[in-house]
């Protein structure tokens, strides 16, 4: 399971590296070569697709193009390079087989990447032709770097005609045509003056407003504590009598003892 969590890292890794694509007489680069087959119009043709100068390849993923009008994808079986549970592809596009593989070790040499079994729909025959070619290496220490790519293409005739030239050509990097910005559509700002309540001409406006804070003098404030203090005095002397007739109600108080 860890290994094979490994193998997915090493190919989204792979999907996200630059792609270096140089031509087959570079030294050093990895060559992907499709192979030539001569089949019979009905028939089925067994496409080898070999890898060479492939030691320490750990990843690789590539299109297969082919005309879906000669030829039809069958199977894809597994060389003797990667295992096969670490190669994938897809055919669900007429016309491109993308295939990816991956082992996190690297490979120790060349080989068989791979046989794609078409049947054959017509007498003319398809060129196949490999493209964006993404292939990574790694060292002794497990640092992957990006390999240079070289590109051979292959075929399957009928009979002794050769194939036909190939529908598509080499992969090249499409510079992305920019989108136009669409111009903003201007935003129409309510006026809050207008849409206020408006106000009946002639009416006077209210009188109720609250008095500020700042319009209330000094005097005010004397006043104010002036009758405080005389409802203080009033309720002490309320109190102080209040007390006294307690007092002179008692039986032992020298009033009553005097009448």
């Amino acid at each position: 399971m860890k290994r094979l969590l490994l193998v997915f890292a090493v190919l989204t890794l792979a999907a996200l590296l630059p792609i270096h694509t140089l031509a087959a007489e570079e030294n050093g680069s990895v060559t992907i070569v499709v192979g030539s087959v001569s089949a019979e119009n009905g028939a089925f043709a067994d496409v080898p697709v070999y890898l060479e100068n492939s030691k320490s390849v750990d990843s690789i993923q590539f299109d297969l193009n082919y005309d879906p009008a000669a030829l039809s994808i069958v199977s894809v079986t597994p060389g003797d390079l990667f295992l096969p549970e670490y190669v994938i592809y897809n055919a669900d596009e007429p016309g491109r087989l993308r295939i990816a593989c991956a082992d996190a070790l690297g490979l120790k040499g060349d080989g068989t990447l791979l046989t794609v079994r078409f049947t054959v729909l017509s007498g003319t025959g398809s060129a196949l032709t490999a493209t964006s070619g993404i292939i990574t290496c790694v060292d002794a220490d497990y640092n992957q770097t990006n390999a240079y790519v070289s590109l051979e293409d292959g075929g399957v005739s009928i009979g002794e005609s050769a194939a036909p030239a190939a529908l598509v050509t080499p992969w090249i990097p499409e510079t992305p045509v920019p989108t136009p910005t669409p111009e903003p559509t201007p935003t129409v700002v309510p006026d809050l003056e207008s849409l206020a309540e408006p106000t009946v001409s002639g009416q006077p406006e209210s009188s109720a407003a609250p008095i500020a804070e700042e319009q209330v003098g000094p005097v005010s404030y004397i006043v104010v504590a002036v009758l405080f203090f005389l409802l203080l005095v009033l309720i002490f002397v309320s109190a102080a009598k209040r007390r006294r007739k307690a007092a002179e109600s008692q039986p032992d108080h020298p009033a009553r003892k005097d009448s």
